[in-house]
């Protein structure tokens, strides 16, 4: 006898910016979705290294009712359109997009779930009413897209020092570039500047707090850690204005940045009761 199995499909959803491609996973057959998840991916290669733990967890979720939807933003993945021409507010039309297509398939409650500069992609659609999720799930979410692509623009300085010819070794000269108008490749990846400036406009810190109950998980090699200090004075401030939070460290690897595919399994399952805990399922 077989044991019952989640299903599993490629599907490409009509985006203002070209076809987005997702991967659904929805619960075995024969079985109405009770909910439903739409994850919001990283940024780059943090994406790439991430896809197996992203379908671990939408297996997890599958497997207790739900439909999950793993969304390629524009100009990512199998998505149309060239990155260097993706935009911050490009890329919260295609979460809106996806959100609308998901919860139109399911009568029950839908989960956002952002990981790192997805998480704060999340978090900014919530903060601007584009949707109201029954809960915001954030895995390691990125606190500023500045500070963020402030580093990650600094890559470009440490390839120009061991040699790697065309590309600008000067973060500040990258940074003007951008200004004005034009885009950089860094990383093997073309930034636009609407990407960017977008971006660096999104601070966890300045946004208006979540409506809805937020799932926080942050990973550390040891459980023993306590959250980041950015992360408590942002639960704090939550917290006084109404929003449950619900943060926690979890064991494990830091499985988006690591040069090998790398697994966190406590955070999944750790992840699954949390979720069913939040929506009584």
């Amino acid at each position: 006898m077989t044991s019952a199995r989640p299903t599993l499909s490629g599907i490409f959803l009509s985006g203002t910016g070209g076809p987005l491609a997702a991967v659904a996973w929805g619960p075995p057959v024969g079985t109405v979705p009770a909910f439903a998840a739409l994850y919001v991916p990283p940024f780059g290669d943090e994406m790439n290294r991430s896809r197996r733990m992203a379908a671990q967890q939408a297996r997890a979720l599958a497997m207790m009712g739900g439909l999950v939807l793993l969304l390629d933003l524009r100009g990512t993945g199998d998505s149309g359109g060239d990155h260097g021409d993706a935009s911050w507010g490009g890329w919260k039309d295609d979460v809106t997009e996806a959100w609308s297509w998901l919860s139109a398939r399911v009568d029950g409650p839908c989960v956002l779930w952002g990981l790192r500069l997805g998480g704060l992609l999340a978090a900014d659609a919530v903060a601007e009413g584009r949707l109201a999720p029954a809960a915001l799930l954030l895995w390691q979410p990125t606190h500023s897209g500045r500070a963020f692509f402030n580093q990650y623009l600094r890559l470009a300085t440490i390839q120009s020092r061991i040699g790697e010819a065309g590309r600008s070794g000067d973060a500040n000269g990258l940074r003007a570039t951008l200004a004005a108008n034009s885009p950089v490749e860094v990383a093997g990846y073309e930034l636009g500047p609407s990407l960017v400036a977008g971006a660096d406009q999104s601070d966890l810190a300045k946004q208006q707090a979540p409506s809805c109950p937020v799932i926080w998980r942050e990973v550390t090699p040891a459980a023993t850690s306590s959250l980041s200090p950015a992360t408590q004075s942002l639960k704090q401030r939550w917290t006084t204005l109404g929003t449950h939070v619900d943060a926690a460290i979890v064991e494990g690897p830091s499985f988006w940045a690591t040069q090998e595919i790398a697994e966190a399994p406590e955070l999944v399952a750790d992840t699954t009761v949390s979720v069913s805990e939040h929506l009584r399922i």
